[in-house]
């Protein structure tokens, strides 16, 4: 009998230290709705990244070392993809109309979610928007990303700082991501309220990474951060 007790107080122990780390659940760019100015990739079709033709991922390799180095490039691993097309475009609620570096009006695109890993083994996700034929939609995809040499904070560090803000502090974290954010033009910790039954909104602090600064206090509707990316 003392040893069941033993057993369940164990269990009970660990769930709750689980429950308390939620650092250890940060979820990245593949998981998070777009902003309202950026394509609704949420709404994009899974991909087979092995579906690719050979020819596009051999065009798309060489733009990547182009823009950034070979080095680069062998350290990045695809960990998802997804496509537009018309078909898909037609059906969105809100139609996109897609242009390319030059302006001109593109119908098919891959959206490639590469994985790599900063200073400290910190993984990290970023997307890569693609024609068909391999080459960037656009240029200046890899801003505020390639040769990063500044230390990144620590999850705990921006939790910290979330929770002792004065005006809108979160002190029960839910969901936390870390991506690139392109308003801001640098890659933030979000940090979201844990859900409550009060509210039908959470609050999000948005944390620049390198310095710790508070950019952005915000409220979600709850369900509108998060999308399921294996459509």
């Amino acid at each position: 009998m003392r040893s069941l007790f033993t057993t369940l107080l164990f269990c009970l122990l660990l769930g709750m230290a689980q429950a308390q780390s939620p650092c250890e659940k940060i979820k990245y760019l593949d998981k998070l709705a777009m902003a309202p100015g950026e394509l609704p990739i949420q709404d994009f079709k899974r991909f087979d990244y092995n579906q690719i033709p050979d020819s596009v991922k051999a065009r798309l390799q060489s733009e990547i070392i182009k823009e950034t180095s070979a080095a680069f490039f062998k350290s990045l691993q695809v960990k998802s993809v997804k496509y537009l097309d018309s078909a898909i475009n037609e059906k969105l609620f809100s139609p996109v109309v897609v242009y390319d570096t030059d302006n001109n009006p593109v119908n098919f695109i891959y959206v490639i979610f590469y994985e790599m890993q900063f200073k400290g083994n910190i993984p990290f996700v970023f997307k890569l928007e693609i024609k068909q034929n391999g080459e960037l939609l656009k240029k200046g995809q890899f801003e505020g990303i390639v040769d990063q040499k500044k230390k990144i904070i620590p999850c705990t560090k921006a939790l910290s700082i979330a929770a002792t803000d004065k005006e809108a502090p979160i002190t029960k974290p839910g969901d936390i991501y870390i991506y690139y954010n392109q308003n801001f033009k640098t890659i933030v910790w979000q940090i979201m309220e844990a859900d409550n039954t009060t509210s039908d909104s959470q609050h999000v602090t948005v944390i620049n990474v390198f310095d710790g600064e508070i950019l952005e206090r915000n409220e979600f509707l709850k369900g509108m951060s998060e999308f399921d990316n294996d459509q």
